[in-house]
């Protein structure tokens, strides 16, 4: 259940001001861009930064990158992945391994994907209790596991995150025809509590990257899109 009193900073400088602090906790949101808008990026930092400060756990599943990958990436960011205090409190769960691992052994085509993804996520909220999950992404998942109702089960999904009390933030890849729906399947921003849209703009020979709070469920936000950019000093993103 959602707990608009708790909140979780983006940790996005100059943005989490006009937001009333945060993502409610207990929040289902969705990071929704094209490719290369970083919104891996951002998840992660928003779960780094919250670790850092000691507000939260979590969990980062990845389907786009290996467990490698991602840590190297978000190091060359200047994101000290070898804390201690990231090594303990952030888990990084590699999907597609797993996915290759059941098919080389003949079993993938057996497993209900979304029945074992639930009860994974069970089973690591009663171990190690986390509290934040960053899932990457709800597309790449569809696309691996082959579902025959990704609409179904993406409702399944969503409820299982809030039954389980998480703070859940969902990477959706968006096409250049999406302009005003933020998933693949169209219902994902309607079942969501919040949406973070990620643009890339082309301006002459330039990109500029921006973000908007779209929808945000029991928060008092600001409209229109603010330019990103990420200060690896900071470690965190800022807007203008």
């Amino acid at each position: 259940m959602s707990d608009a009193t708790e909140r979780i900073p983006t940790y996005i400088t100059g943005l989490d001001e006009q937001m009333q602090g945060g993502i409610p906790k207990g929040h289902l949101c969705l990071l929704a861009g094209s490719s290369g808008s970083m919104k891996s990026s951002l998840g992660f930092a928003m779960l780094y930064n919250a670790v850092l400060e000691g507000r939260t756990s979590g969990i980062y599943v990845t389907l786009e990158q290996s467990k490698e990958s991602l840590a190297g990436h978000m190091a060359n960011m200047g994101m000290n992945v070898d804390d201690p205090r990231v090594r303990s409190n952030i888990a990084i769960i590699d999907l597609a391994d797993l996915r290759v691992q059941l098919h080389e052994a003949g079993t993938a085509d057996q497993v209900n994907w979304m029945s074992q993804l639930i009860k994974q996520l069970t089973n690591y909220r009663e171990s190690i209790g986390f509290e934040v999950l960053v899932f990457d992404s709800l597309g790449a998942f569809f696309t691996l596991t082959q579902m025959e109702n990704p609409r179904d089960e993406t409702f399944r999904f969503f409820e299982a995150c809030r039954r389980l009390g998480l703070t859940t933030f969902i990477i959706c890849e968006m096409m250049g025809e999406m302009k005003n729906q933020f998933g693949e399947f169209g219902i994902e921003d309607y079942l969501s509590d919040g949406v973070l849209h990620l643009t890339m703009e082309r301006v002459g020979d330039q990109i500029n990257r921006k973000i908007a709070v779209v929808k945000m469920r029991h928060t008092n936000h600001t409209l229109g899109y603010h330019p990103l950019q990420w200060d690896s000093t900071a470690g965190k993103f800022t807007v203008r």
